[in-house]
């Protein structure tokens, strides 16, 4: 759309904040037919999966958010049964939003190694560690609830530091305006300080968004400088990237901007949604006692967009780049913010409240 042109990427002509479009199909007679088909069938199957995911979502409430307290102070008990309970309800949510099958696949950048389509060499993933994934919508947020049930963080880029949420609030935050400070109340901790404390605590993984907002999946928008503190080697903990992209019939799973309970009525709708996760191969990580910055450097990649000063976070960008084949643009945060209340402004009427 010619009015929102301003947030086209200028290095790399994407537009990361509007709802992708599917592509075009011929119009024939089985086309027309699974359009009137659809018509009728769609509704009803969106409305009972919609129903179906309310129930596990209270499910999950009621069994890790309220019967799961009276094993607070056991915590090795208390874990197992979060974890059991979170990864079972949660991709049972995924299940009923159309997600049947979830691809996953370790993958080697380096030429001449394959891909191995198996989740073992992740599967040692332990308190304290960092995940880091690009941020597209809420399904992100409950594939990586399903996988590791881990601590979801909030990044705040006037501190660098980060919030740890709940599950709830990373869905409830996703596609939110981003927030640059932190409520007076809330407590924030750097990188280093959050991996010490999941680590003593044995409190799970932790997972960062580090664009901090989400994006269309076409491309990664700036990160932000969380990392900076952070030099090579990195010995204290270990460090997982992956990426999440789509396959869908007529809409996008992203979430960017609009209303969210319509989207999701909308992406409950479809026939069957697919979700593509990448998982670099952890010998190629920069925790690996093998990483070395040139093995990370892209000359396909465009670097408008590489961090003063950051030379963990810019390695960070152009591994998630390679392993999700995406470009990287100078748009971040702050845009999103921009663009959100241009959006607001011009549907509603008016801009959204900061």
């Amino acid at each position: 759309m010619e009015k929102f042109s301003k947030w086209r990427d200028a290095s790399t002509g994407i537009q990361p904040f509007l709802t992708p479009m599917p592509s075009r199909t011929n119009a024939n007679i089985y086309a027309k037919i699974a359009f009137i088909l659809g018509i009728i069938l769609k509704p009803i199957l969106g409305i009972l999966k919609l129903l179906l995911t309310f129930v596990t979502a209270i499910l999950l409430f009621l069994l890790v958010d309220i019967i799961g307290l009276a094993l607070k102070n056991f915590k090795p008990v208390y874990r197992t049964y979060h974890y059991i309970f979170t990864s079972l309800l949660s991709r049972l949510s995924l299940f009923f939003m159309g997600f049947y099958w979830i691809h996953v696949e370790t993958v080697s950048l380096r030429k001449g190694r394959p891909s191995i389509p198996k989740l073992r060499q992740i599967s040692g993933v332990r308190p304290g560690d960092v995940i880091i994934c690009n941020w597209t919508s809420y399904v992100e947020v409950l594939y990586l609830a399903f996988r590791f049930d881990p601590i979801f963080t909030q990044v705040y880029t006037s501190s660098n530091t980060l919030r740890p949420i709940s599950l709830w609030t990373a869905l409830w935050l996703t596609g939110s305006y981003p927030e640059d400070k932190p409520p007076s109340s809330v407590k924030t901790y750097s990188l280093q300080e959050l991996v010490r404390e999941a680590t003593i605590n044995k409190l799970g993984p932790i997972v960062v968004f580090p664009e901090g907002t989400t994006s269309n999946g076409r491309a990664l928008l700036k990160i932000a400088p969380i990392f900076k503190s952070l030099s090579l080697p990195i010995e204290a903990f270990s460090i997982h990237i992956l990426t999440a992209r789509y396959e869908y019939d007529n809409f996008s799973p992203t979430y960017t901007v609009g209303n969210k309970f319509w989207h999701f009525v909308m992406l409950c709708s479809q026939y069957f949604n697919v979700l593509h996760v990448k998982i670099l191969a952890p010998e190629e990580s920069l925790s690996s006692p093998n990483f070395t910055i040139p093995s990370a450097q892209s000359s396909v990649l465009p670097s408008p967009s590489i961090i003063q000063d950051d030379v963990i976070g810019s390695q960070i960008l152009n591994l998630m780049g390679q392993l999700g084949r995406m470009r990287k643009t100078n748009l971040g945060m702050e845009d999103k913010k921009a663009f959100l209340d241009f959006y607001w402004e011009k549907t509603s009427g008016y801009a959204k409240k900061k």
